[in-house]
């Protein structure tokens, strides 16, 4: 075993310099005269035997293997340092190429052009004024992102949605539950006297949440230990029941999908899920 990890750790090195230590590259001029001749050679063998295993694969494709021994061979004729360089734009050019097979950024539904890429990568790669900043560009991306997960949730977990704004509706019509204007739903249990907490205070609370169908995902009553919280820290239905509660009272909250968490899957709770809390304002912690 250690034998094997040290010629893979070769390998990788030798990958990385992008130079071999032998004098000729191609096994049919090779003269061996003497051992170091040997040495070299040993270290050649060992090196394509190891490019073969870990990174061809199997794949014998004669163009493939024709167009690595020429990288390996230019790179040994140059002894250039761009050389490196050469090498990561030939990988960056691939990536960029494979995207047209996979979808921009993996995602089959994104056609990628790849000329608007390699425009816009080499505008940014030699300074010169792009139509987006970086920042601009990363932003823009993850809106992006976030809609086309969004897209997919639904696609998936689009019925949660349906059974939550059903519930919701119907629960809506109870004579103790209190609509406000986001759409947020409680119903007072327990009156309490104390103090409403603001939006920078931190609160203790105890606390259990259930989906629609009743199935338990959280409970600090279990724990037998009461949570603490910025009143901002916790999802935007918390924080608006909060600056609402005054300490000492209980509260059921119905808080629908959008101000929970959305078309993000948080394990017992899926996407688009609307969910119930009793939710017990103990304190507010100055």
């Amino acid at each position: 075993m250690r034998k094997n990890s040290f010629i893979y750790l070769v390998t990788l090195c030798f990958l990385a310099s992008g130079f071999v230590s032998c004098n000729k590259c191609c096994a049919k001029e090779a003269k061996l005269q003497n051992e170091l001749d040997s040495i070299n050679y040993a270290f050649g063998v060992i090196n394509g035997e190891q490019i073969k295993t870990y990174y061809l694969q199997g794949d014998t494709t004669e163009a493939n293997i024709k167009a690595l021994i020429k990288g390996i061979n230019d790179a040994v004729k140059k002894q250039d340092e761009t050389m490196r360089f050469y090498a990561l734009g030939l990988n960056v050019g691939s990536g960029m190429a494979s995207q047209t097979k996979q979808g921009l950024m993996g995602d089959s539904t994104l056609t990628a052009n790849i000329k608007l890429i390699q425009q816009a990568l080499i505008e940014a790669l030699s300074g010169k004024e792009t139509k987006l900043s970086g920042d601009e560009a990363m932003e823009f991306l993850n809106t992006i992102m976030e809609k086309q997960q969004a897209k997919k949730a639904e696609a998936e977990f689009g019925e949660n949605k349906v059974a939550g704004e059903t519930f919701l509706a119907e629960n809506a019509k109870r004579e103790n539950v209190v609509v406000t204007e986001s759409g947020l739903q409680y119903e007072v249990l327990v009156a309490g006297k104390g103090e409403k907490p603001a939006a920078t205070d931190k609160v203790k609370v105890h606390y259990k949440g259930t989906l629609i169908d009743g199935t338990v995902f959280d409970s600090s009553y279990d724990r037998n230990k009461p949570a603490e919280f910025g009143v901002t820290q916790v999802i935007k239905g918390w924080t608006e029941a909060l600056q609402l509660m005054s300490v000492g009272s209980k509260w059921k909250l119905y808080i629908p999908y959008e101000l929970a968490y959305g078309s993000q899957n948080q394990g017992k709770i899926k996407p688009f899920s609307a969910l119930i809390f009793e939710v017990e304002l103990l304190g507010i912690e100055k």
